[in-house]
């Protein structure tokens, strides 16, 4: 009989900050999505809350899902998200379902930049660098959740740089970027190692460039065929979320660089998520039970599931909580553990502690005159070479490449007329993961030829 191995329950969120939206907005998402055009008054809402409408009976279910009071209960300003984070960062709410290990509720917390957009902002988003990072390093800080870390997550920018409207193009977006990883480089310390994709979109082109830099991507959103939404125009033919054929058993993998919905010959390692009480693709007791099959069989699983800050959390975990004691009584034998996205990752592979820590990722960085050396002494860098950061005098932020000496080993930098003098350079970082999730950064003060 195999040994079971345990179902590690993680939970990602998109953390975007206040979000806000009125009668009227509203009624124009569900004329996007749903092609329903109808006056924008609460007394339409209640109909098409109540299923009092006259269409197919799967297309109410979706509407009545999308317009559900808790699904448009939109937490507006940074107070509301702030009373609501002080109710469920406590130990008491964090325990109030413990895990097979004692153990309490984990976050991570997938913090986005708005950044890059014009001046349509209809959501009311806070727009700026940091804003939203400042505020949840606050929290955590304040509430002593030492178990919770901040990870990625970006939104490409639209054409015409609306806030509020979805898009995938990392190329079209590529300034925007480097631009946020820029700066929370140098000004943070601070180079993600765990991707949540924006809209749950990924393409070719943010395939590759994630494939350069970021070890772990849980973003894998795909569901069988039976629960895929048919009514919802965002949402289908291949639109945003488009995971179609990759797996749906709670499996690990390594996409193709040609397309990252299947397994491939890539370096970095996609894992399953699914929404919480969301419109579309949402976590149940069914998908919960497909993992405890899986750990019964022997495995090591990653469960991922998926919010958003600006939505009621408590609510939604409350209703995970439920369905996997539902299902962990059904499997008595079945351990699961609340986990950190990076430590659940490891444990999913099959990792050990000696050889994350026997191969953990040292690099020698020094600047000789007007060039910037780095040189791997220990482990091996995550992606072709190392990520590149520096701030000017004036107050500008680049990225640029390494010039490789010997690759994945060796690599370069002149600071001259080609690039940037070095006497107009304030600051430069150097930054790299490797494959285990350990990240490796460091700064270079030039004027005082300091590195730390």
């Amino acid at each position: 009989m195999n040994r079971s191995g345990i179902v590690y329950i993680v939970h990602h969120i998109d953390t975007e900050g206040p979000l806000w939206e009125n009668i009227d907005e509203l009624f124009d998402r569900l004329k996007v999505i749903f092609g329903i055009v109808m006056e924008p008054t609460y007394e339409n809402l209640e109909k098409l809350q109540k299923g009092q409408i006259d269409m197919p009976l799967s297309k109410k279910q979706e509407i009545s899902v999308a317009v559900d009071p808790h699904t448009i209960g939109f937490k507006r300003n940074w107070s509301m998200i702030e009373e609501m984070l002080l109710r469920i960062m406590v130990p008491s709410f964090r325990n109030d379902v413990s895990d097979s290990f004692g153990g309490g509720w984990i976050y991570n917390w997938h913090v986005m930049d708005h950044v890059g957009f014009g001046f349509d902002n209809p959501r009311h988003r806070d727009m700026g660098h940091h804003n939203i990072f400042d505020f949840y390093t606050y929290i955590i800080k304040n509430t002593n959740s030492t178990q919770d870390k901040i990870h990625w997550h970006f939104h490409p920018i639209p054409f015409y740089k609306q806030a509020n409207i979805m898009a995938t193009s990392y190329d079209n977006s590529i300034s925007t970027l480097h631009q946020i990883l820029c700066r929370r480089l140098i000004d943070k310390n601070w180079f993600p190692v765990v991707n949540r994709a924006g809209f749950h979109a990924e393409r070719s082109d943010s395939n590759l460039f994630l494939e350069q830099w970021i070890p772990f991507d849980p973003s894998n959103l795909a569901v069988d065929e039976s629960h895929q939404p048919m009514h919802q125009k965002d949402q289908t033919n291949g639109r945003f979320a488009d995971w179609r054929g990759a797996p749906t058993d709670w499996s690990l993998y390594h996409p193709s660089l040609y397309d990252w919905r299947v397994q491939g010959n890539a370096n970095r390692i996609i894992a399953r998520i699914l929404n919480m009480k969301a419109r579309h693709r949402n976590i149940s007791i069914e998908e919960i039970e497909k993992a405890f099959v899986k750990a019964a069989n022997g495995d090591n699983v990653y469960l991922g599931i998926t919010n958003h800050d600006w939505r009621e959390m408590a609510v939604e975990i409350d209703e995970f909580r439920e369905m996997l004691q539902i299902v962990s009584k059904k499997f008595p034998q079945v351990k699961f553990r609340y986990a950190e996205t990076v430590d659940a990752f490891r444990k999913t592979i099959g990792y050990s502690d000696n050889e994350i820590e026997n191969n953990k990722l040292e690099l020698d960085v020094s600047l000789i005159g007007d060039t910037l050396n780095v040189d791997t002494l220990k482990g091996e860098i995550f992606g072709p070479q190392p990520y590149l950061a520096f701030k000017t005098k004036s107050g500008d932020y680049f990225h640029d490449n390494f010039d490789f000496q010997t690759p994945k080993r060796s690599f370069s930098y002149v600071f001259d007329e080609y690039t940037v003098p070095l006497v107009n350079i304030e600051c430069i970082a150097v930054a790299s993961n490797d494959k285990y999730g350990n990240t490796f950064i460091r700064n270079i003060n030039p004027q005082l030829n300091s590195v730390k």
